[in-house]
Parts: structure tokens; sequence; C-alpha cells
């Protein structure tokens, strides 16, 4: 039987636990030298974070583990599957490293309906088996890439569980946060299946975009996005359940730059915003 959350084994009250993504460190500071790996493993760790989100080879697998390791960090993996062999490896690779969890980007929007759905079954099984829960992100050149297309998906498979990366579903169906256009409402059947969330928002034309201190309409409709799934997560969550919420903040060609390709959004103190923002989203969950 698939596994529907992440569980930490512990006894604690169901929890949110704030993450990094790996991809989001990239090129940073933001038009400087880059950091070291360990330099980006010491920020995350000091800036409260508890996890790196990781899609890793078998070339530098063991250099991330002991990165992590040395920080005092857990490790979650991602990977985009076209078939369920795919899955095992990346099954495998989690139970050789001691990864938490596995998320996925099923194939993509020209595959059929069928073998997605062959894909995120044998997948979940396979983690399950190995004491693992897999995720399914929403994410655009995925299937999941609509909501039209992820609602056939839970039709198949109501017990499926998403990574909800909703700026895909808000700069692929043009939503602006307004009220009738029904946002939360057509989304519904995926945010009541979210156990894990990515932190970006979007405006509606832009995938990713700076909401200065989070205080605005775009970003508090996408923490009124987040509450709702976390709210629908709560129910039925025990002892030791953990709710991962990432931040993943785009380097360029997410990120918007300049005409010299330079960046002019700070993506580090943002992804500070977007862990404030989870926070927010929690409390009001509750």
């Amino acid at each position: 039987m698939a596994l529907s959350r992440y569980n930490d084994g512990s006894q604690a009250a169901p929890r949110l636990r704030l993450q990094h993504s790996l991809w989001s460190l990239r090129s940073l500071p933001m038009n400087a030298p880059e950091w070291s790996l360990d330099e980006k493993f010491a920020r995350v760790k000091a800036a409260g974070f508890e996890a790196v989100e990781c899609w890793l080879t078998d070339e530098d697998e063991v250099m991330h583990r002991e990165a992590l390791d040395r920080h005092g960090l857990r490790l979650v993996l991602g990977h985009r599957p076209f078939s369920p062999d795919d899955c095992r490896k990346t099954v495998e690779r989690a139970v050789r490293l001691n990864a938490d969890f596995i998320f996925a980007q099923p194939a993509d929007a020209y595959t059929s309906l069928d073998k997605v759905v062959e894909i995120v079954t044998e997948g979940r099984k396979m983690a399950a088996d190995a004491g693992l829960p897999m995720f399914v992100e929403v994410h655009r050149n995925n299937f999941t890439e609509t909501i039209p297309a992820t609602l056939q998906l839970v039709d198949r498979l109501p017990d499926v569980r998403f990574t909800a990366d909703l700026s895909h579903f808000v700069v692929v169906g043009e939503f602006y946060g307004w009220e009738d256009e029904r946002a939360a409402d057509r989304m519904m059947p995926i945010l009541e299946r979210t156990a894990h969330a990515h932190g970006r928002i979007s405006n509606g034309e832009q995938v990713q975009v700076d909401v200065g201190d989070g205080s605005g309409a775009t970003a508090q409709f996408f923490v009124n996005l987040w509450s709702i799934a976390m709210r629908h997560w709560r129910d039925g969550a025990g002892p030791g359940d953990v709710f991962p919420f990432a931040s993943e903040l785009g380097p360029p060609r997410y990120a918007i730059t300049l005409p010299d390709g330079s960046e002019f959004s700070d993506r580090w103190e943002q992804s500070l915003v977007m862990k404030r923002l989870a926070e927010q989203a929690w409390n009001q969950s509750g």
C-alpha cells in the first residue's frame, strides 16, 4: 500500500518541515562568485531549513550525501520518470542514500494517461515496499502541467498524493487571484491530496516573481492555497507525520534577468520569504 505522508518515526505532533532545493542554490550569491557546496549547506542549516531536495546521479551522489551529513541536513530525492524502471533506479538510490522520501515529475504532456498511471502506480508501490512515500509533482512540461490533466490522474488514482508546485498551475491557467476565477475550487481535488509543497510564486504571467516581504496580494493568494492544502493534510495526520515545504526559486532562466543576463531579485532573500510564508500558511491552517 502506497504511503500518503512522510513520517519521521517520532511521536511528535504533526508538524511543518522547511527544506530547500539544491537547484535553487545554483549561481548564488547572485551576480558574484558562487558559494561552494559546503557554504550553501551551511547557510541553509543556519537559516533553519532541515533538509535539501536534490536530483542526483551516480557520479555526484556520494559528494552530496557526505556534505549533507557534515551539516546535519536530511535528503529528499526528486526525479522525472518515463518508465517504472526509472522509478526503480530512484528508489534504489533513495535507499542507498537514506533519503526521507521521493517526489516525481511524471513523463510529459504527450504521454498517455494509461502510461502515466502505470508509472505512478508502480513507482509508488516500489517506494512503499522500501518504506518510502513517493509524491507526484504538478509541474509544466509533465503530464501534470494543467489542472484538467491532473484531475484525470486523480480520477484513475484517487489515493495519489501530490507535491504541489502551484506556480505552474497559476501561470498555465493565467490566474490572477481574483475571486471569480475560482482557482482554489478548481484545484481542490489536488489540494486535498497534497503531501508536500514547493514555494515559488507566479503572478499569472511569469512563473517566478519577487514578492517583496510577502505581504502583497500575489503572495497572500498563494498563502491561502498552501493553507488549504495543509488544512486537508492535517485531517487524519498522526504522531510523527511531517508536511515538507521547500523554498524552490530557480536560477536563470526561471529568474527574471536584465538584458545583460544578471539577476535583479535576491533569490536567497526571497527563499527566506518563502519560508516565512510557509510558516504563515501553516499557522492559518491550524
